[in-house]
């Protein structure tokens, strides 16, 4: 019976996709998009052994970008939350986490907007940016009081 009484409070995962600012975007395609419009001047000057390698050099730049920023997103678990950008993806044990506050830092992170989350553990700083920043911070701080709470009850 305990078992299903730990599995009834267990939440399903909460995604919660990162928020996405404009310059960033044009920041990111601004390689590929430039490539593209030389190379099909250069296409049109009849150089098209120059135009086929800035076509060549527009699709690695776009899929390079994408493999790493898509998709980008949070997933909150019961214990963990796990981080996925691109190909790379990891997990925050919420018995690590210290602190979490709103930032706006210009660090590098698996965040696509200025509007982020420093998620601090006693090892280093996460840098997230759920685009609905204010209900993420408030659902991982419930989840964290909810596991302290489960933790404490195990342990006695």
């Amino acid at each position: 019976m305990e078992n299903n009484i730990s599995s009834a409070n267990q939440l399903r995962p909460t995604v919660y996709p990162s928020g996405v600012d404009l310059w960033i975007i044009v920041m990111l395609m601004s390689a590929p998009i430039t490539s593209l419009v030389i190379g099909c001047y250069l296409l049109q000057q009849g150089q098209s052994g120059g135009a086929l390698t800035l076509f060549l050099c527009a699709a690695a730049t776009a899929s390079l970008t994408a493999a790493a920023t898509i998709p980008c997103r949070y997933t909150l678990h019961d214990d963990a939350l796990t981080v996925r950008c691109g190909l790379l993806c990891y997990q925050i044990p919420l018995s690590d986490i210290t602190s979490i506050t709103k930032s706006g830092t210009i660090l590098s992170g698996p965040a696509l907007s200025l509007k982020r989350v420093l998620i601090k553990t006693s090892k280093r700083t996460y840098i997230l940016s759920p685009k609905k920043r204010d209900l993420f911070i408030a659902n991982l701080e419930q989840s964290l009081q909810n596991f302290d709470r489960d933790t404490s009850q195990k342990e006695s």
